[in-house]
């Protein structure tokens, strides 16, 4: 039987909490299920009765987030295309960020982790409608360079800050991206 985030009992939920503690304390490969199971006080054999392996833990730990992310995307892709579609679609990217931002921090350190089927699939598959979605302006070089920089530097803010109150890292992104976007109509002005 493996959980899925949609019927996940509360034993299934604290293997997922202490396997996310360990991952982020020992990184995925530096980290067994034998382990998981010793922080919980429980057997392997309990372990494996809600996830077969490391990777369907990685599974369950990563697919809510992709699965908001994905319905995050369908909702912004309604969005009139005007002005104000990419300042909005980046405040709903930076809410799924403090969301997600135990599980993101931790997956954007360890690279064995995100290499794997269950994460990089599924990356692969959201990367490209992210950029075309917060895309400023036309897709044209100046535009996909400003928006990959906003876009990193505001998710590489916000998952540098794991423990930050979240109304304080909120102020900040927003300090933060209006710089940005200052910065990017300077450079549209600078290129006519």
């Amino acid at each position: 039987m493996t959980a899925t985030h949609v019927e996940r009992s509360a034993s299934a939920q604290r293997v997922l909490d202490a396997a996310l503690e360990l991952f982020a304390e020992h990184g995925f490969e530096g980290t067994s299920l034998q382990q998981i199971a010793d922080r919980l006080g429980v057997t392997k054999a309990a372990v494996y009765y809600h996830f077969r392996s490391k990777d369907d833990l990685l599974q369950a730990l990563v697919e809510p987030a992709f699965d908001e992310l994905h319905h995050l995307l369908d909702e912004a892709d309604a969005l009139p295309r005007d002005s104000a579609r990419h300042k909005l679609a980046l405040q709903a990217f930076v809410e799924y960020l403090l969301r997600h931002r135990s599980t993101a921090s931790w997956m954007s350190r360890d690279a064995a982790a995100m290499t794997r089927p269950a994460v990089w699939e599924r990356a692969r598959g959201v990367e490209g409608r992210l950029d075309a979605l917060l895309t400023l302006g036309d897709s044209d070089p100046l535009s996909r360079f400003w928006t990959g920089a906003i876009t990193r530097a505001v998710s590489g803010a916000v998952l540098s800050q794991p423990e930050a109150d979240e109304a304080w890292l909120r102020a900040e992104v927003a300090e933060l991206s209006g710089h940005l976007f200052a910065g990017y109509r300077a450079a549209r002005r600078r290129h006519g």
